[in-house]
């Protein structure tokens, strides 16, 4: 499991548990925070250079919803992203209330084992 992987756990972690509890301690509200500072170290979060104003992972992202596979391969290995660290951010970044969350119905479990092949065999 990746260090973005880890740090998505326990944010999800928290939610839960702030859910269960129906509110939000102070505590829980510093380690969100905390947490989220540490994950937007982490290359998928970091600021495009091509897309003014997007992530790397909304990048990359983009290149896959408009079917540039190989490109979108291509970026994960220029900007050191793995597939779990890009399907983690997915995951964690794309909400209803982000302009292409619909798109993502495409990262079927087929698509991301063809893309974990295909990466593992670029990057061999």
């Amino acid at each position: 499991m990746s260090e973005q992987t880890k740090i998505i756990a326990q944010i999800q972690e928290l939610v839960i548990q702030i859910l269960k509890n129906g509110s939000v301690t102070e505590e829980e509200g510093l380690a969100i925070n905390t947490l989220e500072d540490e994950l937007f170290e982490h290359n998928s979060f970091k600021p495009s250079e091509l897309k003014q104003g997007s992530l790397q992972g909304e990048e990359i992202a983009t290149l896959f919803f408009d079917s540039n596979i190989e490109e979108g391969i291509n970026k994960l290995i220029e900007y050191s992203i793995t597939p779990e660290d890009f399907f983690g951010f997915i995951e964690y970044h794309y909400d209803e209330e982000h302009p292409d969350e619909a798109k993502i119905g495409m990262f079927t479990q087929a698509f991301i084992v063809d893309i974990n092949e295909k990466y593992r065999v670029k990057i061999s």
